[in-house]
């Protein structure tokens, strides 16, 4: 069983994006540690940047689910 490309596309990318995010706060934590504001103002900008971009690719599964484009390939 499989789903239409364009469904795993935006699966993979938000998993990806959920990762992200999940690890800057170990990043954002050594710098901080490290006493590098620099780096830790860095790691805290790429994790908005993908806390935007996973809220974006969430609302477009969730329109494919709405707009019943949400299915397994054929």
């Amino acid at each position: 069983m499989a789903i239409s490309d364009t469904t795993f596309d935006v699966i993979t990318a938000l998993q990806s994006k959920l990762e992200a995010v999940a690890v800057y706060e170990t990043y954002i934590e050594d710098f901080e540690d490290a006493g590098d504001a620099h780096g830790k103002q860095l790691f805290e900008e790429l994790r908005a940047d993908d806390e935007r971009h996973a809220e974006r690719l969430a609302g477009e599964l969730e329109r494919l689910i709405r707009d019943g484009k949400f299915r397994m390939a054929a």
